[in-house]
């Protein structure tokens, strides 16, 4: 087994609100849930979420003004 260890913020936090634009219509969604997900072989991190107790993860791409919080 291998050790790993590494350092990851997400540019969201659990009960956070978002806006997701689909087939040009706008629905808001809330997160309930963040999953991280560490890659061993190639070191990299990925952020999956749950939207509104869905069951369903789903990747988001974060906004610029995300990022900056």
């Amino acid at each position: 087994m291998k050790y790993a260890e590494f350092k990851a913020v997400c540019p969201y936090e659990i009960g956070d609100k978002i806006k997701v634009i689909q087939e040009e219509r706008e629905e808001v969604h809330t997160i309930t849930d963040i999953v991280c997900m560490h890659y061993l072989k190639t070191g990299a991190v990925q952020f999956l979420f749950e939207l509104d107790n869905s069951g369903k993860l789903v990747s988001i791409a974060p906004t610029e003004e995300a990022c900056k919080q």
